[in-house]
């Protein structure tokens, strides 16, 4: 995926309403993990989720998809990988971790991005103490665009 694409799609995705436009009750920080209004979101399911979670369908075209993700604070994803596609993950608010099969867990912080090369498998979340909010653009999309595996560990959680 081309960093023009990537920009043009992350600056779209801020104007087109990553966040609600109507007036609604602020959720609280959860310690620097933003403003998010969920309620502009669907509860992600709790078989591939710990914690909690949510997400919003921004986009889906042919060629790419971009997602938001909301993770309360340890909240998490599982073990997973997206056949053939690459990921980008850009963090909008809070701190999450990503962690690649056999890599380091990483912290990452508001404005920072991992590009996930295709069927590499990780997880993404938020710290035990922070809301994380990310923005995943996939250069495809597919009918079974991941493919699920075990859950992340508390001891791998908490590496």
């Amino acid at each position: 995926m081309n960093r023009l694409l990537i920009s043009t799609l992350l600056t779209a995705a801020a104007l087109s309403g990553c966040r609600s436009s109507q007036p609604s009750a602020k959720l609280p920080d959860n310690g620097g993990g933003g403003q998010v209004d969920v309620r502009t979101y669907q509860r992600v399911d709790t078989l591939n989720y710990t914690g909690t979670g949510y997400l919003k369908m921004i986009t889906v075209r042919k060629n790419y998809s971009l997602v938001s993700f909301v993770f309360e604070a340890g909240g998490r994803n599982r073990w997973h990988l997206h056949p053939g596609a690459e990921q980008v993950l850009y963090v909008t608010e809070g701190e999450g971790y990503y962690q690649q099969e056999g890599q380091p867990k990483q912290l990452l912080r508001k404005g920072e991005t991992v590009v996930i090369p295709p069927d590499v498998k990780h997880w993404n979340g938020a710290t035990p103490t922070s809301r994380v909010v990310l923005i995943t653009i996939s250069d495809h999309v597919e009918q079974a665009h991941v493919t699920w595996f075990e859950q992340v560990s508390e001891q791998e959680f908490n590496q």
